[in-house]
This record gives C-alpha cells, structure tokens and sequence, in this order.
C-alpha cells in the first residue's frame, strides 16, 4: 500500500540509540486517506478519513478527527480516548503537554482526559511546566505552575496585547510603556530590568538573555544568577534548551551554556540556528554545530535540505539524500536507501517515504513497511 507523510505541526523528538523502553506513535496518511499509526512495533488505522491537524507529542499523538473532534491515542495500552466532539479552539503544545480553548475556557490532557484549568481565557500559551493565559475578566496576565495560579501583570483595558515569552520554569513580560522586563522565574516575580528592548530577549527554561539599557550590558539570567556577557549590544539573540546563541556587536558569533560564553567564529556567521540543546551555523560555507558537552564540529560543506533536530542529537537529508545524523557526537547513517524525498522523526523512530512505494519506519536498527 502506497502512503504519504503526514504534516506535522512541531519540532519531532530524535531518533535515539541505544534502544529506549518507551516508544513514541508514529503518524503517517496512506495513499487511501487512511490516518495510520504505527506504535509498539505494529501498524494501526486510526481513521478511514485524514484528520484536520495532528500534535504529535511523547508517547501519544493528540488530534483533530475529519469532523473536528479532539482524540488522543496513547502508546501503551494502545488506548485512544475521545476528549472533545466539536467546538475546538486554540490548540497549542509541546512535547509534554497541550491544552486546548472550548469557547472561553482552557482544557489540558490529564490521565487520558479533558480537564478544565481556566476560564474567561484570551489568549494563552503553553510549555512543558507552566501554561500562561491571558484572563480577560480579571484583566490579568496569569502563569499557571505546579497547581497555582499566579499573577503576572495586570492588563489595562485598551492596551495592547501584553507581550511575553516562556520555557521551562520561566516567563519574561514585557511592559512596553515603562519599557521594563518582568521574570517569573520557579513561583517567583521580579522586575529583571526597568530600561530594555523587547527586541533583544530570548528567554529558555531557567536561562534569560537581555540587553539592559541603563547598563549598556547584554545580561543573562541563568539559573537565578545574574551574569555579564557582553558589553555592546547584539545584533540578534536565539535561545534553546539551556543554551543561548547570539551574534555580538563586533559580528562574532558567540554561545553562552553551562555557565560559560564560548566564541564560535571570528566574523559573523551566514546563519545560525538555535534548537534544543545544539547551536548550528553557517560559516565558511560550511555547516558546523556547537554542543555544550562535545564542542564544535562540521556537518557539511553546505546546508542540507532539510534536518531535525532533538536533545543533542541531529538528523539530515545529505546532498545524495541519504539519511545520516550525528547521534551522541557520533556520526552515523540510517537505512541504507538514497533519493528519500524527505522524513520526519518521532521519539526513537524516523519515518521516511521509500522510494520503493513504502512507507518505511526505522527505529532501534529495525526496519518496518507498510
């Protein structure tokens, strides 16, 4: 049976060696509409018909059926659970969590149900340990953490969307009018800064670049400290998971992770690109990439089509289009078939359309068809 890759709607979890005990489902369409999962080493309809949209998450798929309808398929038990019929808003998630708007009122996943966390919502996003809304009641801009509600800013009635950025542990509120940065950092409010650019703020989990403007200074908050970095301002800043890339105001591209600012080129990058816990960039003509924990390495004499990235791990389509990767720091090569149009990878699998027909699914040095 011919099959197609099924669009997804976020940044995949890696393929990881050795084998690990949990597996993520693997969503793909076949060439008859049909939306499959393959998961616990076997292939599964889901539905005869192609759902409106997939969030492909650890250890479950959560998605939108043909008819709008909210349904999460979970790994182990091969359980699937209808959570909401019709009426979807807002759908955001990460990798471990989603939440979801019905009418004014915010739903998470929990146990394999729908449960309510707020009403009168406006607007909210999400990250893997707290959720933000924007209560439109109260006038109130709220983070959601460990089973409290706290209170961020209040939001003035006519005033611009308020404005903010978030990760693990961490929120960063921008008032526009004092020009003044708020942190939320693990239960705690503080005023970070009262003279910023919203511009040049990247904020990940425990780890917050900004340029103070009474200062002069491009600071970091990293783990409740408060840390120098650079004395001019930057031309643009990229978070990741623990790790802040930025190009400084001489041009050279520098890292900030682990404690330390580490300079990665001597003039400014062609590119660079910040996700998870690796920084990868362009200089030279060549694809390089920095990890906290290996140090810098090339990929590439040029920027493959296209790559994945999770954790330290990177996976990617080479100028043959075969499929290799550097796992671990090490480089390796998956499968061994050439002209692959293009993959996708979920947990310890990657799915990649054969050009045999099949739809091919590797994980754990296996290969599986459908």
């Amino acid at each position: 049976m011919r099959s197609r890759l099924l669009p997804v709607f976020a940044l995949s979890a890696s393929l990881v060696f050795p084998p690990v005990a949990a597996q993520d489902p693997v969503p793909f369409i076949t060439g008859e509409d049909r939306f499959m999962i393959f998961a616990n080493g076997r292939f599964e309809k889901l539905e005869p018909r192609p759902p409106q949209r997939v969030f492909p998450m650890n250890e479950q798929v959560v998605y939108l059926d043909h008819d709008g309808g909210l349904k999460a398929f979970f790994a182990e038990g091969r359980r699937l659970h209808y959570l909401q019929a019709e009426g979807v808003g807002a759908v955001k998630f990460t990798r471990n969590r989603i939440a979801w708007n019905k009418r004014d009122t915010l739903m998470t996943l929990r146990d394999g149900r729908a449960v309510m966390l707020a009403r009168n919502v406006e607007d909210f996003s999400v990250s893997d340990s707290l959720i933000v809304v924007h209560d439109s009641a109260h006038h109130e801009l709220n983070v959601l953490w460990q089973g409290r509600t706290i209170a961020l800013a209040l939001v003035e009635r006519g005033s611009e969307k308020p404005q903010w950025t978030q990760a693990g542990n961490t929120v960063t509120f921008f008032n526009k009018e004092a020009r003044s940065l708020f942190l939320f950092y693990r239960g705690v409010v503080r005023v970070l800064c009262d003279s910023t650019d919203v511009g040049i703020v990247a904020t990940g989990s425990d780890l917050v670049g900004y340029w103070d403007g009474k200062k002069r200074e491009f600071r970091a908050m990293y783990r409740g400290d408060d840390r120098f970095l650079a004395d001019l301002r930057p031309m643009s800043a990229k978070m990741g998971d623990g790790i802040l890339g930025f190009v400084d105001g001489t041009g050279m591209l520098k890292c900030f992770a682990n404690g330390e600012v580490r300079t990665l080129t001597s003039g400014i990058p062609s590119g660079y690109w910040v996700q998870d816990s690796l920084l990868m960039f362009l200089h030279d003509g060549q694809l390089q990439l920095f990890r906290p924990t290996g140090g810098t390495m090339k990929v590439e004499n040029y920027v493959p089509e296209r790559w994945q990235v999770h954790g330290g791990d990177l996976v990617y389509l080479d100028i043959n289009r075969e499929l290799h990767g550097i796992i671990s720091g090490e480089r390796v090569r998956f499968g061994n078939e050439a002209n692959i149009a293009t993959f996708d990878l979920f947990g310890g699998s990657v799915l990649y359309p054969s050009p045999t027909g099949l739809t091919t699914v590797l994980r754990n040095g296996r290969t599986y068809t459908f």
